[in-house]
């Protein structure tokens, strides 16, 4: 059976033959071979350069003075018809040719990940060699400090994105929409409980019922433990991933993790996309057996229903799937659900 009609049937009826499989890339035409699962980047162009150079209204000087100081107006907003289309033609660009077969996820970067993006500084050094985003959560200073401005910010930056989420939910090549908006830690909340309450969910709402207006599936990828949320977030998304709820950076605390996943299991009816921890594949000191061993952990924790294996995360940069060792430990999972599968 083609990846997405069995993507589709754990949707629609619970449960597939075998769980589907996502294995993350930013290189497509890797992520593409192994997976039932494509996933595009439908981010903002425009914003791209927040990443190097900082944000227009980054943080200088007294916390205090700055909040006070932050004018909206002294950047200048792109028209939200230039952002759509943009963000658009990079998603086809990833996804163009790849998508046959496969199941297809159009991802945003949330609100609140973009609300931090504004406000982060130049990225030093290490952010360069690593190639990694540098904020300080200075989105989360700024809500504490000044929240009616905040939300002023966030609100201006979720009209875009649900501007892209509805154009996003209209193209017939996509299946599901994906909102990556970290709003957690391993030790839960990172913003004020008012956020999530005033800003977080509401706007999230407006976001799934525009992409189940359309006959599309709405996925949350948040990072950390959103326990916290898991209800509501539950109510509102058709799927959520990585179900990040626990450290996993060995064997051990994996398979800690997997079973805290089958806890937050009957906590919640999304579909979870999880189960393939990016922390092992990647580490060299982790064999395939034990790839293995925490993948049927997972399975056995977690139940067949409602589940879609996906791996945690992208290889980190500069990182690959098709390292050797990398590649070893995902023939043994691939292996394990086709062959458990008949």
């Amino acid at each position: 059976m083609e990846g997405r009609r069995l993507v589709l049937r754990v949707f629609e009826e619970g449960e597939a033959p075998r769980p589907p499989l996502h294995f993350e890339s930013v290189d497509k035409e890797v992520e593409a071979r192994l997976s039932d699962v494509i996933l595009g980047h439908g981010w903002v162009p425009q914003w791209s350069d927040f990443f190097e150079k900082g944000g227009p209204f980054r943080r200088e000087g007294s916390a205090f003075e700055w909040a006070e100081a932050l004018d909206l107006e002294a950047y200048e907003w792109p028209p939200i018809d230039e952002v759509v289309e943009a963000s658009v033609r990079r998603f086809e660009g990833d996804v163009k040719g790849r998508a046959e077969g496969r199941y297809v996820v159009f991802e945003v970067i949330g609100p609140t990940e973009q609300s931090e993006y504004f406000l982060m500084p130049p990225r030093p050094e290490a952010g360069r060699v690593l190639d990694l985003s540098w904020h300080r959560f200075d989105f989360a200073l700024l809500y504490r400090i000044n929240p009616a401005k905040a939300a002023e910010l966030y609100s201006r930056i979720s009209k875009y994105i649900l501007e892209l989420v509805k154009a996003a939910s209209e193209l017939d090549v996509v299946d599901a929409v994906r909102v990556a908006d970290d709003m957690a830690a391993y030790t839960g909340p990172i913003y004020p409980r008012g956020f999530y309450e005033e800003l977080y969910l509401p706007w999230h709402r407006r976001f799934t019922d525009s992409v189940k207006k359309r006959g599309k599936h709405a996925i949350l990828h948040c990072d950390g433990n959103y326990m916290f949320l898991l209800p509501q977030l539950s109510e509102l998304y058709d799927a959520l991933h990585p179900i990040d709820f626990h450290p996993k950076s060995s064997v051990e605390d994996a398979l800690k993790w997997a079973e805290i996943i089958g806890k937050a299991r009957s906590l919640s009816s999304a579909v979870f996309f999880t189960g393939i921890p990016i922390d092992l594949l990647m580490d060299p000191e982790v064999g395939p057996e034990d790839m293995v061993c925490v993948v049927r952990r997972v399975l056995k924790a977690h139940g067949p229903r409602r589940l879609v294996l996906a791996s945690t995360h992208r290889p980190y940069p500069g990182r690959s799937y098709m390292e050797p060792q990398a590649t070893e430990k995902i023939q043994a999972v691939i292996r394990l659900v086709k062959g458990d599968s008949g």
